[in-house]
C-alpha cells in the first residue's frame, strides 16, 4: 500500500524522519527547516528552525541522539538539539568553506557527520568536548568539483562522496578522538583521516547520489547520463554499468545486498538487481503500479498541443514531478521494507516493498 502526504505546493528539497516516524523535517526550498507532527491523520507544523540565511539543501535526523544537522547555501551547517521543548542550534566550524554546503549525513553511530560543499570540500565533523563546539576535519585529497552527495559505510569509519568531476571516491572517515581504534575494512586499510582508498570514474555526467549496501560490501551510484553504476568490495577494480533509456536518476538506495532502487526525472522509482558474479545490473519492475507511460512520454505530453487544450489529464503516476530524494522508512533486520520519496510538488510518498521482487 502506498501512502501519499502533501506539504503544500513548494518543492521538497530534503526530508528526514525522527526515530518513531511520528515527525518529519522538510526543506521546502527556503531558509528554514519545518518540523511536522502527525496528529489525527494530519500533519501539523510544530517547529520552524530558521537560523540559516539561505536555502537549506540537506537535512539529516539522528534517531538515537535526536539531533538534526542542516546544511545550507549560506556556507554553514548547524546541529540542532531538542532541549526544554525548543530546538537549539550550534554552528559547525567549517574551515575554509566559502560556498554552499550541499550535503550532510550522520554516521551510523551518530557521533559524527560528514558534509560536502560546492567549493570541493569534504569534512568529517565531530564534537570537541573540551572546546564545546562542532569541529570539522577537512579531507586534503579533495574532489576537483562540487561535492553533490555523501554516504556512510556501516562500520562508521568510511564515507563515499560523489561530485561533479564525474568521480566517486571512498575516504577514511576515521577520527581518533571519537573512534578509538580503526576497524578492519573490506574496502582497504583504515589509518588516517581523509585517506583516499578508492576512486571510480563514471563515463560522463556529474554524480547525483551514492549509497552503500546494508552490509557495506557493495557500492552504487547514479549520474546525470541515466547510467547506474555498481562495484563490489570483492572486486573493486571492476565497475558494472547499466545504460538505461530512462530520464536521469537523482537518487539511489540499496534495500538489500543485491537489490537497489533508483528514482529521479522518471517520476517512478525503479527496482534493479545487482549481481557481482555475473557483472550485471538487471531491471526488475517499476515501483509505481499506476504508471502507464515513461517519464519521457509524460514530459512530451506537456508539449503536445491537442492535450494542452483539454482539461488537466488524469494522473498516470503517484509522483507528478521529479523525485528529489529517497530515504529508508522501515527496516527488517538489514533489509529495508518501506522507503519514502519526495518531489517538486510538495509530496512525500511512502512505498511498501512487501510483495516486490527483492533479493535478500
Amino acid at each position: 500500500m502506498t501512502e501519499v502526504h502533501s506539504f503544500g505546493n513548494l518543492p521538497v528539497i530534503a526530508h528526514a524522519w525522527n526515530k518513531d516516524r511520528t515527525q518529519i523535517a522538510v526543506s521546502l526550498g527556503k531558509n528554514d527547516v519545518r518540523i511536522y507532527q502527525k496528529q489525527a491523520g494530519k500533519w501539523r507544523l510544530i517547529h520552524t528552525l530558521s537560523e540559516h540565511l539561505s536555502r537549506i539543501l540537506a537535512i539529516d535526523w539522528a534517531p538515537t541522539t535526536n539531533r538534526i544537522v542542516s546544511a545550507s547555501a549560506d556556507y554553514n551547517a548547524y546541529v540542532w538539539s531538542f532541549e526544554n521543548n525548543v530546538w537549539k542550534q550550534q554552528m559547525v566550524e567549517l574551515q575554509r568553506t566559502s560556498r554552499a554546503v550541499c550535503c550532510a549525513k550522520w554516521s551510523p553511530n551518530e557521533n559524527k557527520f560528514a558534509i560536502g560543499s560546492s567549493d570541493k570540500n569534504v569534512g568529517i565533523c565531530y564534537y570537541e568536548t573540551e572546546q564545546r563546539f562542532w569541529a570539522a576535519e577537512m579531507i586534503k585529497k579533495k574532489p576537483k568539483s562540487t561535492v553533490t552527495c555523501i554516504a556512510w559505510h556501516p562500520n562508521n569509519q568510511l564515507i563515499v562522496a560523489g561530485s561533479c568531476d564525474y568521480r566517486v571516491r571512498i575516504y577514511s572517515a576515521y577520527i581518533k578522538a571519537v573512534d578509538g581504534q580503526p576497524q578492519v575494512s573490506s574496502w582497504g586499510t583504515i589509518t588516517n583521516t581523509g585517506d583516499l582508498l578508492h576512486e571510480f570514474q563514471s563515463e560522463s555526467g556529474w554524480i547525483h547520489d551514492v549509497c552503500f549496501s546494508p552490509l557495506g560490501e557493495n557500492l552504487a551510484w547514479v549520474s546525470h547520463n541515466s547510467i547506474i553504476f555498481a562495484v563490489s568490495a570483492k572486486n573493486s577494480s571492476r565497475t558494472t554499468m547499466e545504460i538505461t533509456n530512462y530520464l536521469p536518476f537523482r537518487c539511489i538506495i540499496f534495500v538489500s545486498e543485491s537489490t537497489l532502487i533508483v528514482a529521479g526525472h522518471e517520476f517512478s522509482p525503479l527496482i534493479y538487481n545487482y549481481d557481482e558474479r555475473k557483472d550485471s545490473i538487471d531491471f526488475v519492475e517499476k515501483l509505481d503500479q499506476q504508471e502507464t507511460s515513461t517519464g519521457k512520454q509524460a514530459v512530451n505530453r506537456l508539449f503536445d498541443q491537442p492535450s494542452m487544450q483539454t482539461q488537466t489529464p488524469e494522473p498516470i503516476s503517484t509522483h507528478q514531478s521529479m523525485i528529489t530524494q529517497m530515504l529508508p522508512y522501515q527496516t527488517d533486520h538489514t533489509n529495508i521494507v518501506k522507503i519514502s520519496s519526495t518531489d517538486l510538488f510538495g509530496q512525500v510518498v511512502i512505498w511498501n516493498l512487501s510483495g516486490r521482487k527483492i533479493k535478500k
